[in-house]
């Protein structure tokens, strides 16, 4: 049986190879990892394998931020147009 990270840093792999729509199956099965909630951020605000939707992922990246993810952090800033380049819907 594989360990709790090993199914997590799967589901990153699926993200990184691609396989956007098996990565959002695997992600919502760890949501209450602040890991996993950043990707299903990203997934979002990329719209890779779900609508694009920067409120959904903004939705996401806070609750990843509130459970310690700087990179969600560093995304909802950039949503909020608080650094210079990024998450311009």
């Amino acid at each position: 049986m594989k360990e709790k990270r090993d199914l997590l840093q799967e589901a990153i792999s699926y993200y990184e190879n691609g396989q956007y729509s098996e990565a959002m199956e695997a992600f919502l099965e760890f949501r209450k990892d602040p890991e996993a909630q950043y990707y299903i951020g990203m997934l979002h605000y990329e719209g890779f394998g779900v609508e694009k939707n920067i409120e959904e992922a903004k939705r996401w990246f806070k609750k990843a931020s509130r459970n310690g993810s700087l990179d969600a952090e560093y995304m909802l800033l950039c949503c909020e147009g608080n650094t210079s380049s990024c998450c311009r819907g």
